[in-house]
């Protein structure tokens, strides 16, 4: 989820930080024809370099950015902090790269200084993962519901959390769903920002029929540099396995530069899982905090089924990113872009509904909104009675669109065969 320049100072520092600090050596930058980073300076201003010199390797509109002396990264020093200053960096990277279709910042969003998907954090000490307990059973029964009306089945999902926190209720689910042979399924988004990508790619398995196996599901696509392996700087990041512990290649650390970064190596497929084989029409319900990996569940579904989206549109976010660590911070800059089967992944701005209807009148306990829901399904440019009653007596306040917390999806990184 993962030839140095000589600082003037010494600090006893965890590999992975100092390797991390030092990322401004000459040779990194070199290959991109771009001019050296200074050799001498600060901890912060080495810190506020490597930002730059990461970002103009690795970020996925890397083409957009100055060269070093013309974006001058020892710039941002107004802040009070060093971790507002790096935050101000990272913010002005991002917004260098123009959408032509909006022609507004592909980063950009209506909260000054907020960038729509890259983001720096101080990490954290403990980067395990928190076994389930008793105490917490509930909580996560509450991130799921599932029902069954004549031949659709109704999953709600609030979140895409660990896989071994919803897998059982996944099962469960789809072996009912296979039981009842039903044709239709109406999956509940609203309000998901997305998770852990190998939860939405087990719940994209457990919908495929058994005909999509072998087929693509998704792939990642990094910039051309980062494909051709010339992103010599990421040989400051170690490679770590899935317990935090160093991996080595034929005796020496293995790094982050001997990631497979190619579109072939970032490619993967559907594999069934499960019993159920007879759906063959998907309705997604979303609104704008529906993002992240709940996107890219519909996105790699689309080629294979009908698929109709009912609610407002989605948040919009096609791309991830990998953790690059510097100093004591971890740097989550957009790395990647996933597109599906048919290399469709350009719903930056969201993607748009078919039926346009507002939170309040689907509903939000699961009867009522499967209820609701089928009757929007069957007809719906005219309200059913039921729709009109519950608009009626809701409250209905259009949101406006501004930037949501979202999980930034992260890519499991393979090395080079």
């Amino acid at each position: 989820m993962k030839k140095r320049c000589n600082h003037p100072y010494v600090f006893v520092l965890l590999a992975i930080l100092v390797s991390s600090v030092l990322a401004c050596k000459k040779s990194s930058v070199a290959e991109f024809d771009e001019p050296v980073s200074p050799t001498t300076g600060t901890r912060t201003q080495f810190t506020l370099d490597s930002i730059y010199l990461y970002a103009k390797q690795t970020y996925i509109w890397n083409d957009a950015l100055p060269d070093y002396f013309s974006f001058n990264p020892r710039q941002y020093t107004s802040s009070d902090t060093d971790l507002l200053n790096f935050k101000r960096e990272l913010f002005d990277i991002s917004q260098y790269k123009i959408n032509p279709i909006t022609k507004l910042p592909f980063e950009g969003t209506n909260l000054p200084g907020f960038s729509k998907y890259s983001y720096l954090e101080i990490k954290s000490v403990n980067t395990g993962i928190v076994a389930n307990t008793q105490s917490n059973i509930q909580d996560i029964n509450d991130l799921s519901h599932f029902l069954i009306s004549g031949n659709t089945g109704y999953l709600s999902l609030n979140q895409f959390s660990h896989l071994n926190e919803l897998k059982p209720i996944f099962d469960a689910a789809f072996s009912d769903f296979a039981s009842s042979s039903i044709k239709s399924l109406i999956i509940d988004l609203r309000n998901n920002n997305g998770g852990y990508v190998e939860t939405a790619q087990y719940l994209a398995n457990l919908i495929a029929i058994s005909a999509m196996n072998g087929k693509v599901m998704y792939s990642g696509h990094f910039n051309s540099g980062m494909q051709q392996g010339k992103s010599s700087i990421l040989k400051n990041q170690p490679y770590l396995d899935e317990e935090n512990k160093q991996v080595y290649i034929n005796g020496r650390k293995a790094t982050y530069a001997d990631v497979d970064f190619s579109v072939a190596g970032n490619t993967f497929l559907f594999n069934k899982i499960g019993r159920l084989n007879t759906v063959n029409k998907l309705y997604f319900l979303v609104n704008n905090s529906t993002a992240s990996a709940s996107e890219l569940l519909i996105n790699v579904l689309k080629p294979y089924f009908s698929v109709s989206l009912l609610g407002t549109k989605t948040y919009g976010k096609p791309v991830g990113s990998f953790g690059i660590h510097i100093d004591k911070y971890a740097l989550y800059m957009t790395g990647f872009q996933i597109k599906n089967s048919m290399g469709e992944g350009d719903y930056f701005n969201g993607m748009q509904v078919d039926i346009e209807v507002p939170d309040e009148v689907l509903g939000s306990a699961p009867g009522q909104v499967l209820e609701n829901t089928l009757k929007l399904i069957q007809k719906p440019s005219v309200p059913s009675e039921a729709i009109s009653t519950v608009a009626a007596g809701a409250k209905i306040i259009r949101k406006a669109e501004s930037p949501v917390v979202t999980e930034m999806i992260k890519q499991k990184l393979t090395l080079k065969h």
